[in-house]
């Protein structure tokens, strides 16, 4: 309070010599005697004190002007001192006492108070700023304590290190170019040659999924992928691609298209593949594999005539002249059935009907249609009638027979064999055995 009232002061002295006096060519003069009082103050607030109580009255300045007619003088030199002044000593004020001050009543034109208003105004206000910043901002610069320091929102408020750990680890892309993902089939292709299914199947990633193209069972770890690839090595495949489009992502790719295989015995079979490769432990490995028939080629019949219906016959007679019950055996499809002549056991693999012929082939059996009817259907074809055989003894034996054929991977296969004997030898032969 004691820094406003002086401040105050202070503002109204600048004020009150502003207007007090008035430079004029011919000097300085003033009339107030107001003003001389106030020089002669001790302190800023008792000359304010003497100025108030003075009345306010607004001193007239005269300006004396020279004689008419004389020359008008040059001021005199100013005197130039030898020794400089010595250096004044500020001495703080004693502290005034109060003092009640009672707000002046202007009476005064307006238009005279717009010059002392305003420099009033245009003197003090940097003058309060100055007071303001020293109060309010630099009183104090010592660090809040914890009395004056602001607590802050519990939703602001640092929590506490926690125990949860990362959801997964970040991995720097691996770059990989179009050409690079089209060679990671050659790497497949390539393990297809060694005919070792599980070195197919370590071409997948662990949680690999496989959808075969001649399998409805989806292979989803690496024994049902090293299962798959048992009977398909067996053909001895070779893959090409014949188109693909290649997307590159962020440590994973997708090839996807249409390739061809071509098996040992010449036969060539076309599917669509969709191959989305992984980089797992540093290595892009199979992560999905999505292999399909081509659905018009599936749906579109091959062409068979009835010839080549029945021809289909000489190359399962041409497989007996060999004596290997394996051959006979390839030339049945891969879900087949044989009800064979002489066995009441039903064959639904490949190895129980390659066991049938084992004891059959013993005879050296050559067979030969008599009669037969041919029907020829999308993708498979019917020949049923009556066939003989003849053995290395000499000895014949007609039966009848079904071969229901279809057309897989490429290739006529005996998808069902029903073979039987004829049923009226056998019924004299059983009637003359009851009989005796």
């Amino acid at each position: 309070m004691r820094v406003i009232t002086s401040t105050s002061a202070m503002v109204a002295l600048m004020a009150t010599n502003t207007h007090c006096f008035q430079v004029s060519p011919w000097g300085l003069s003033s009339k107030s005697t107001s003003t001389s009082a106030l020089r002669q103050s001790s302190s800023y607030d008792e000359q304010l004190k003497k100025y108030y109580q003075g009345g306010l009255q607004e001193p007239v300045l005269v300006a004396t002007p020279p004689p008419v007619g004389q020359a008008q003088q040059p001021p005199p030199p100013i005197p130039v001192q030898q020794t400089p002044p010595p250096v004044p000593v500020y001495q703080a004020p004693p502290p005034p006492p109060p003092v009640s001050v009672t707000t002046p009543q202007i009476v005064k034109n307006e238009n005279d108070l717009k010059i002392p208003n305003a420099g009033i105004l245009f003197l003090g206000l940097p003058l309060w700023l100055l007071v303001t910043v020293q109060v309010f901002f630099g009183g104090n610069n010592s660090p809040a304590t914890t009395a004056t320091q602001m607590p802050l929102p519990a939703q602001m408020a640092r929590s506490a290190p926690s125990a949860a750990t990362p959801a997964g680890v970040v991995v720097l892309s691996q770059p990989i170019t179009k050409a690079e993902v089209r060679k990671l089939f050659d790497l497949w292709n390539d393990a297809l040659q060694t005919l070792d299914p599980a070195i197919v199947a370590k071409r997948y990633a662990k949680d690999g999924v496989l959808l075969p193209t001649l399998s409805d069972v989806p292979r989803n770890d690496a024994e049902g992928i090293k299962d798959y690839f048992v009977g398909f090595l067996k053909k001895k495949p070779v893959g090409k691609i014949l188109e693909g489009e290649i997307f590159v992502g962020n440590n994973w790719a997708q090839d996807a298209g249409i390739y061809e295989f071509t098996f040992e015995d010449g036969s060539k079979v076309k599917a669509r593949y969709s191959f989305v490769y992984a980089l797992e432990d540093g290595k892009w490995m199979i992560s999905h594999h999505h292999s399909s028939l081509m659905p018009q080629e599936v749906v579109r019949p091959t062409p068979v005539t009835e010839d080549q219906v029945r021809g289909f016959f000489g190359l399962w007679n041409d497989a007996l002249a060999t004596g290997d019950p394996q051959k006979v055996a390839d030339r049945y499809s891969r879900d087949a059935v044989l009800l064979p002549t002489l066995s009441d056991s039903a064959r639904y693999t490949n190895a129980q009907i390659a066991d049938y012929f084992v004891g059959f082939l013993k005879k050296k059996p050559t067979g030969e249609i008599l009669e037969g009817n041919v029907k020829i259907g999308p993708n498979w074809a019917q020949d049923a009638g009556i066939y003989e055989f003849t053995f290395e003894n000499g000895s014949k034996t007609r039966g009848r027979y079904s071969f229901v054929y279809t057309f897989e991977n490429g290739e006529w296969k005996i998808s069902n064999h029903h073979s039987s004997i004829m049923p009226e030898p056998a019924v004299r032969a059983m009637k003359a055995t009851g009989a005796m």
